[in-house]
């Protein structure tokens, strides 16, 4: 079946995150449960209803195993499809696209899609990530990859700090009108030029929050949906890719922007083009993520960026109305759940101060897999969600 037989025939009808922030003494499943909880309220499905259920693996757990099916224990829940996935931050968006899947095959009708994390897990040794090649240097985790990226992106294509500066002022200042937003606290761009140095060239403000906390959606067909009292944001784009890039690039002459295969799966099966979104949620764990995201999904020319976000495109009035809740870097790292949260407020027109007018087209990405393991990996994924 080719994908363009599903786009639009499934929908996202209800999100929810639980409390997040610095909040040790709640337990991953804690977190996993209230964002469940919330997001089961926010559509109005009944629990005995959900019968999927695919949640993320915890970065920091351990050993575990059946973690989405003690997740619907906890709930109730007697599921006909379950999984735990694990793709790091593609993992949101690839759960809403599993999800779809697995409703069209007929092995369920409603999904919950949850994911949550406790930084400081009480009975769980903490693991030092990274190669044997690696370790002895201190390039371990995701900072010094990120520093690796922002280095190569201005070699490459001469980016200023300016330039991703003003992504993280922007998504400050959406982060500002979000009641929910884990960092509020006004940021200019001085301040972020005279931020300290985590893992030069990425400094303090380039680089999002440690966050404690979760998210959730629930899928399920729009003959369902309408149904239910509140608005589905129809999903009418998915795709992913998987690549060895760091150690197989691909592409000449430049043209190695990983994740061109999942924006080119979300469009084509959506039948839109970049031009055509209203408003995004690029996946943001650090802001060089977002310099490659507007290159990888075409909004821009790698030569273009700078001016792009010079000219204000990324704010709430511009072009591309980006990260409107602030992001992972300001609302807090919620490994993308937020993002789709987001993405279905603004098509509701739920979002307050916040809200972009006539937002009709929203694309989400994500952005995981292992790229600080050996041998690194990355994984991309993305939704267009329409109302």
């Amino acid at each position: 079946m080719s994908m363009a037989n599903l786009s639009g025939k499934y929908a996202i009808v209800g999100v929810g995150t639980s409390r997040f922030g610095k909040l040790q003494g709640v337990s991953t499943m804690g977190f996993t449960l209230e964002a469940s909880k919330r997001a089961i309220e926010d559509c109005g499905v009944s629990r005995d209803d959900i019968d999927g259920v695919l949640v993320m693996m915890p970065a920091i757990m351990g050993e575990q195993h059946g973690w989405a099916a003690r997740v619907a224990a906890y709930l109730g829940i007697e599921p006909t499809f379950s999984a735990t996935m694990d793709m790091g931050g593609a993992t949101a968006c690839g759960a809403v696209q599993t999800a779809t899947a697995a409703i069209d095959a007929g092995y369920c009708r409603t999904v919950l899609c949850c994911f949550a994390t406790q930084n400081w897990p009480q009975g769980v040794a903490m693991q030092l990530f990274g190669s044997e090649f690696q370790v002895p240097y201190g390039d371990v985790g995701a900072i010094t990859l990120m520093a690796h990226i922002k280095r190569r992106q201005q070699h490459e294509h001469g980016y200023k700090d300016e330039h991703y500066g003003r992504i993280a002022v922007t998504w400050r200042e959406h982060a500002m009108l979000n009641p929910d937003a884990q960092m509020k606290k006004p940021m200019t761009l001085a301040a972020y030029m005279n931020s300290r140095w985590v893992a030069e060239p990425l400094r303090l403000f380039d680089c999002c929050p440690n966050t404690d906390g979760g998210g959730a959606c629930i899928v399920t067909s729009m003959d369902r949906a309408g149904d239910l009292p509140k608005r589905p944001a129809r999903i009418l784009g998915a795709g992913q890719s998987h690549s060895s890039e760091m150690i197989h690039p691909r592409g000449n002459d430049g043209d190695h922007w990983g994740g061109k295969k999942a924006a080119q799966m979300a469009f084509g099966m959506a039948g839109v083009s970049p031009q055509d979104i209203d408003v995004a949620q690029f996946y943001d764990a650090f802001t060089p993520r977002v310099i490659h995201d507007l290159v990888a999904y075409g909004f821009c020319k790698p030569d273009e960026v700078g001016a792009f976000i010079d000219a204000g495109n990324l704010a709430l009035t511009g072009r591309l109305p980006a990260n409107t809740a602030g992001g992972l870097i300001s609302e807090g790292h919620l490994s993308g759940f937020g993002h789709i949260r987001e993405g279905v407020r603004q098509l509701r027109g739920e979002c307050g101060a916040r809200q972009v007018q006539d937002a009709a087209l929203c694309l989400v990405t994500g952005y995981g897999g292992a790229p600080h393991e050996a041998p690194p990996t990355v994984s991309y994924s993305a939704l267009i969600l329409g109302q």
